[in-house]
């Protein structure tokens, strides 16, 4: 009796405090009655050590997890029925992660398109609930693109009142683009998925949507993650690039599904031979994809700049991209949304590279447009309310609509046309590129 008082005397403490605490520049989709909802979550959510990580694999029919343990000798298997019956034991490879903790990661391959299978693992030697997961089909199927969750962002982060409010708010987010597109092949984290690099209670708080069991993420290095290893510890990222510049957090990497390769750049090392190594790599393996795709957490055409702006973002990187003929850029750093027209050489084209910029998927903080956007931006959103975007993949077209949480509206719609040539980049078209891309902004 006395530790059920305790317990509501918390939350009631905790509700209050809610209440009175709402930085002014968060802003959320959820109510407060979600929030009071979701408080009785949150020592759950602290107190699971079974909390896993999916991502995708190197092509379709593959799927990455990893987990934090005390202990050596875990276990993972997969099975396609619901009680693990006839179940398949897959090796868990160890390493030594942040804390003294031990991560542990699985490679599960050959998944069939359309099949329901049931996976199960160890944490501490205790075998954990079975969830399911589902590969979509290769030739139509969805993606969903978030950035900056950024949990612990809106206030101090040692707050527990702050860390529940914005766990909430990733929490909904999660919860409106999966009943949106319920059947997503997987998600892009376009970075700084926590507000600190080092920690676990942001981690816990970060991989808490009970979607994220079933759903893997295509998470991306950001600022507020790259100086510590806890972001390689706990996502075990597909095709990773040797880098002789990386982050503590890790490097670049890459993967492919259906027609589409899609190339995940560390933009908090801005070294031009380590990025081109990591596309050339990516492109090279894949010539013949039809769509190819950069995540990268610093916009090179932030709706942040005006034209005047000079930027080394946009020099170094997009001169690389107009190289190897990439489609499409998926960004967030600056926790507003804009997308440009077609940029080739630093300016506006009928061929080139769309550059796509998404908000806080939480709501945990928002920048503010300039009171003019650059000639370069064709839409941007400056309501304070998280979005995401869904890529939807044709036989042959890639359309993309971001949608606000709060109403579901679509604020933004688009076609990404083939931007793939024929054209092979070296040394000199490098160089070329990024002469011309500097040109264009003196």
């Amino acid at each position: 009796m006395k530790k059920t008082f305790k317990i509501l005397s918390v939350m009631l403490v905790l509700t209050v405090l809610l209440s009175m605490i709402v930085s002014a520049q968060s802003g959320y989709a959820h109510t407060e009655e979600d929030l009071n909802n979701f408080i009785p979550k949150w020592e759950g959510i602290q107190g699971d050590d079974t909390v896993i990580s999916l991502a995708p694999g190197k092509i379709q029919g593959e799927i990455n997890f990893c987990w934090l343990s005390e202990t050596e000798g875990e276990s993972f298997k997969i099975s396609e029925n619901e009680d693990m019956s006839a179940s398949v034991s897959v090796e868990v490879n160890q390493s030594d992660a942040i804390n003294g903790l031990i991560s542990n990661n699985v490679t599960v391959s050959g998944l069939e398109e359309g099949k329901i299978y049931y996976y199960s693992y160890t944490e501490n030697g205790i075998f954990s609930q079975p969830e399911k997961i589902k590969i979509q089909p290769d030739e139509k199927f969805t993606v969903l693109f978030i950035s900056d969750a950024q949990i612990g962002r809106s206030g101090d982060e040692t707050l527990e009142e702050v860390l529940v409010r914005d766990t909430c708010g990733w929490n909904y987010t999660v919860d409106k683009m999966m009943a949106k597109y319920p059947d997503a092949a997987f998600a892009i984290s376009g970075g700084d998925q926590f507000q600190s690099e080092d920690s676990l209670v942001q981690m816990k708080a970060y991989l808490s949507p009970e979607e994220l069991r079933s759903l893997p993420v295509a998470n991306t290095i950001g600022n507020h993650d790259s100086d510590a290893t806890l972001y390689g510890d706990i996502f075990n990222n597909p095709n990773e690039v040797f880098e002789l510049f990386k982050s503590k957090a890790g490097t670049g990497y890459y993967y492919t599904y259906g027609d589409a390769l899609f190339i995940t750049i560390n933009s908090e090392n801005t070294s031009l031979t380590d990025s081109e190594r990591v596309i050339r790599k990516a492109v090279n393996a894949h010539p013949d994809k039809k769509w190819r795709i950069v995540t990268m957490h610093r916009n090179p055409y932030s709706a942040s700049l005006s034209d005047d702006d000079f930027s080394d973002i946009r020099l170094l990187f997009s001169s690389l991209y107009d190289c190897y003929d990439i489609d499409l850029v998926l960004a967030g750093h600056d926790h507003l949304y804009s997308r440009t027209n077609i940029m080739y050489g630093g300016k506006e084209a009928e061929e080139g590279t769309v550059y796509l910029q998404t908000s806080s998927a939480s709501g945990s903080n928002y920048d503010p447009l300039p009171e003019e956007t650059a000639s370069f931006i064709v839409s941007s959103f400056d309501t304070r309310v998280p979005t995401f975007t869904a890529l939807n993949f044709g036989e042959d077209t890639l359309e993309i609509s971001t949608y606000r949480t709060d109403t579901d509206e679509v604020i933004d719609s688009f076609k990404v046309e083939d931007n793939v040539s024929d054209s092979k980049a070296n040394a000199f078209t490098v160089i070329f590129s990024i002469f011309r891309t500097l040109f264009s902004m003196i």
